[in-house]
């Protein structure tokens, strides 16, 4: 199945210069001392961009360029949802913070900015007021039994 592509024309993938060592674009903010891990498939690197008060947070991206979850291969999901463990673990050893959080975005719609998949390990600390998000009402039983219906419907045999 295809999915929509939103990088524009012309569009030069930050984390794809990252995975071939390119640091010729002015516009790309990521650096090689940023590179915390490579291998074939996948990459981690501290983000260019910090939340304050507690800069230092990880992403997590398939060394081949994949804009969106719905494309990503087995194998590079494996090794990135393996790495984000890692990195949490070496998250939570090296600076000791209360938790861990990660988030992944897809589209214009789901606040995605950079064409390129990415997983955010970050790590949090108690009223950070980061990432906070109240507990919404529960929902039915039997409109969560309807909506597990309407999505076993599209999953692979």
């Amino acid at each position: 199945m295809q999915f929509a592509h939103h990088a524009p024309e012309g569009y030069r993938c930050p984390f794809c210069d990252l995975a071939r060592s390119d640091f010729g674009n002015v516009r790309n903010l990521c650096r090689p001392g940023d590179v915390i891990y490579a291998d074939d498939l996948a990459l981690a690197f501290i983000a260019s961009h910090g939340f304050d008060p507690n800069p230092g947070h990880v992403l997590v991206t398939p060394r081949e360029h994949v804009e969106l979850l719905y494309e990503l291969p087995d194998a590079a999901a494996a090794r990135i949802m393996t790495l984000t463990r890692d990195i949490a673990i070496a998250i939570k050893l090296a600076w000791e913070p209360d938790g861990i959080s990660t988030r992944q975005h897809n589209e214009p719609a789901g606040s995605q900015h950079v064409w390129h998949y990415h997983q955010h390990v970050l790590p949090r600390w108690h009223d950070d007021g980061f990432y906070f998000t109240p507990k919404r009402p529960i929902v039915d039983p039997e409109i969560r039994a309807r909506k597990a219906d309407e999505l076993r419907a599209f999953l692979p045999r």
